[in-house]
């Protein structure tokens, strides 16, 4: 059920995001807020984990694989808060991802992750300047190695702030 209702409210966050961007700037900084209120680690997942993908996103928009409306040199704060609301997203259900191969794990990133950019230009929140299906195969290998870090930066995060839950099997 945990898993459900925090899918449902990332799901809700997401759309809030790309539908709303810099007008809804607010309601993004108001439902982070309750996740930390909720789960105070959540502050530390996301100062960890976010600049992968503030670092990774950046690359894409200058290498022109990702572009926003306004056109910018720079990820757009929605954007920003996008990725502080899907590493806390991460870190509230890590006990599920740490439970699967890390492979598995990668593949359901590299699709999801590639899934909601692809949603994402669909709704006009971001442009795609080049080739749609280029970009598409970009951003599943890009989602692939984000995976792939993020999975070691939680294992390692949890080792640091939880040490006895990996242990002990879990939480």
């Amino acid at each position: 059920m945990r898993f459900v209702v925090i899918s449902l409210l990332f799901n809700v966050f997401w759309f809030t995001a790309a539908l709303g961007q810099s007008s809804t700037q607010w309601l993004l900084v108001a439902m982070l807020a309750a996740a930390i209120v909720y789960q105070r680690d959540v502050l530390w997942a996301i100062i960890t984990l976010t600049p992968i993908g503030l670092v990774g996103d950046n690359v894409l928009i200058h290498l022109g694989w990702l572009a926003t409306e306004p056109a910018s040199a720079w990820m757009p704060v929605w954007l920003v808060l996008l990725w502080c609301g899907f590493c806390a997203f991460v870190w509230l259900l890590r006990k599920i991802i740490l439970a699967h191969s890390l492979w598995a794990m990668s593949l359901i990133g590299a699709l999801g992750g590639a899934s909601s950019y692809v949603a994402g230009e669909r709704l006009g929140a971001i442009v795609f300047p080049q080739p749609w299906l280029t970009t598409s195969l970009v951003l599943v290998a890009v989602w692939a190695v984000y995976s792939v870090i993020l999975i070691h930066l939680i294992r390692w995060l949890v080792e640091k702030t939880q040490p006895t839950t990996l242990a002990s099997g879990g939480e």
